[in-house]
């Protein structure tokens, strides 16, 4: 099984968590390669979604970042 990500909602994700696609590819254990891919409308693996989905969920949220951002 694969899924697409949605960009928009990673991006946003990144953002809260003042982090970058290096950032999440290094706490989640992928390439860099795969999260450009991802970022780029192709299709990721089930167990890297798992693991983009850990990563993003373990790491803190910076509080109000969120209504910084339009």
């Amino acid at each position: 099984m694969t899924s697409r990500l949605n960009r928009d909602r990673l991006d946003r994700e990144l953002l809260v968590r003042g982090w970058t696609a290096s950032d999440l590819a290094r706490a989640a254990r992928v390439s860099a390669t795969t999260i450009s891919g991802a970022r780029q409308g192709r299709s990721v693996s089930a167990r890297t979604l798992r693991r983009l989905a850990e990563a993003l969920s373990e790491a803190t949220v910076i509080s109000g970042l969120e209504e910084l951002v339009a």
